[in-house]
């Protein structure tokens, strides 16, 4: 085990609290900062880890071995600057991944969507796998990562910074290809290139699995090694049946598929999951066995509670195609209705994008959308939330509410009994979930039904 001190900057994020758990759990010393106070830190305290509220160059130890940062980080940084000073390595984070996967064997899950759950559904179907995902998880305590004794890790790759070209796995994943991060990446083709390049690494020795995509699927031919297919005419699907869903192979295998959480895109991620365990040695049953106990990561589809009569659900989806299947996923559970509260991400995606976001949020039945949330970038002339909202489809009823205030009001005024309502979206959205809870609550009661107490709004 390694004792080497390393010190990671924006250690409060979703990848890099993973990797900082991952880390110390591998025996590393390890310290961070993060702009401001949040769960995640308090989670990194109590494995040990000294992660700080401020970027300060005098939490940088004066041992430290390594500096860490994602591609978000920039040079001016204090904690980079004193770095810098004292010619102290600088390493992107997907190094200390690649890393860190050295230890174990490693596989890699990618594509542009889906790549966290198939990653945690991977882990599951393996048993004690070290894992480092990009979302929470059951086992991260607060984080995407856990240090399994198995001989497996499981990395969920990113293509958004190309970072997944520094990872080198036995066998990869890819779910499925399409256009995003449009200001790196100009044409679609452009990300396949990406996924080529990350393919054309694998030994010959390993394995390729594509998802049911078809542009998942053409990348094959770009892999050293064998490939294997998900989906129907390939080596495993997801077939539904009276009895429900079954995991069924080529060879004729059949088990039966039970998953926490809904949708055809998650069946298909599972599919991918369990393919890629059967080839790891693990067999069939025993994976799928595994994955009945799957509820989820962070962010995708998470419940939140009922208060009122109304079903308060969150979820990451912030592309037209995580769109569409997170509302029709939303309509398993038979809701009366399905009311989708959409944050618009970055202005380059939603300029790029916005008639297919509108169309994507046509599958809801009142589509309420906010302002963009621009995280890293700055506004651009022409470019807001209205050209969303002005793109769904006249039949669903929709609002432009500029602020998660203005949303939080607009759904509380109008929502029924049996409402299933989704708060979408990659920014900070994520927070309206409690208050509408809280507001429906005082509003109409804090029960499952409180029908009597219904408005009459549409």
């Amino acid at each position: 085990m390694s004792s080497r001190p390393i010190h990671l900057v924006g250690v409060g994020g979703a990848g890099m609290s993973g990797l900082a758990r991952l880390a110390a759990q591998a025996g590393y010393r390890v310290s961070g900062t993060d702009r401001e106070e949040g769960p995640a830190l308090a989670a990194l305290r109590v494995e040990g880890i000294d992660a700080r509220a401020g970027h300060d160059a005098g939490a940088v130890p004066d041992d430290v071995e390594a500096v860490v940062v994602s591609t978000a980080i920039p040079e001016h940084n204090p904690d980079v600057v004193e770095a810098r000073r004292r010619g102290v390595p600088v390493l992107h984070r997907a190094d200390l991944l690649a890393e860190l996967m050295e230890r174990r064997r490693g596989l890699a899950v990618a594509g542009a969507h889906g790549k966290s759950t198939t990653s945690a559904m991977l882990a599951l179907a393996l048993g004690d796998a070290s894992a480092c995902i990009g979302a929470t998880t059951e086992a991260g305590a607060g984080t995407g990562a856990s240090w399994g004794e198995g001989e497996w890790f499981v990395a969920e790759a990113d293509e958004s910074d190309r970072s997944l070209l520094r990872l080198a796995p036995e066998a990869a994943v890819i779910t499925n290809v399409d256009h995003d991060h449009h200001t790196h990446f100009p044409t679609i083709e452009s990300v396949e290139e990406v996924f080529r390049d990350f393919l054309g690494r694998l030994p010959a020795d390993g394995v390729y699995v594509a998802g049911p995509d078809e542009r998942a699927r053409a990348l094959a031919d770009a892999a050293p090694c064998p490939s294997l297919r998900v989906g129907p005419g390939g080596d495993l699907w997801v077939q539904e049946d009276p009895d429900g869903a079954r995991a069924v192979t080529a060879d004729g295998e059949s088990v039966a598929l039970r998953l926490g959480v809904p949708g055809d895109h998650n069946r298909d991620n599972a599919a991918c999951a369990l393919l890629l365990a059967r080839w790891c040695g693990v067999p069939l049953d025993v994976a799928a066995d595994r994955l009945a106990g799957f509820h989820g990561v962070g962010r995708r589809f998470e419940e939140r509670g009922v208060a009122g009569g109304v079903r308060v659900v969150d979820d990451y989806a912030h592309h037209p195609a995580e769109l569409r299947a997170t509302l029709a996923a939303a309509r398993e559970s038979g809701p009366s209705r399905v009311v989708a509260v959409f944050q618009p991400h970055l202005y380059s995606r939603t300029e790029a994008l916005h008639e297919e976001l509108g169309s994507a949020l046509g599958a809801a039945d009142l589509a309420v959308v906010t302002e963009i949330y621009a995280a890293r970038e700055e506004p651009s002339p022409g470019v807001t939330g209205r050209l969303v909202a002005d793109a769904v489809p006249s039949g669903t009823a929709t609002v432009f509410a500029p602020t998660l205030d203005d949303a939080a009001r607009v759904v509380v005024e109008t929502a029924r009994d049996g409402d299933l309502v989704l708060t979408l979206g990659a920014g900070d959205v994520t927070i309206l979930g409690k208050e509408l809870l809280t507001r429906l609550g005082n509003e109409f009661g804090h029960g499952e039904s409180d029908r009597e107490q219904r408005p009459s709004t549409p």
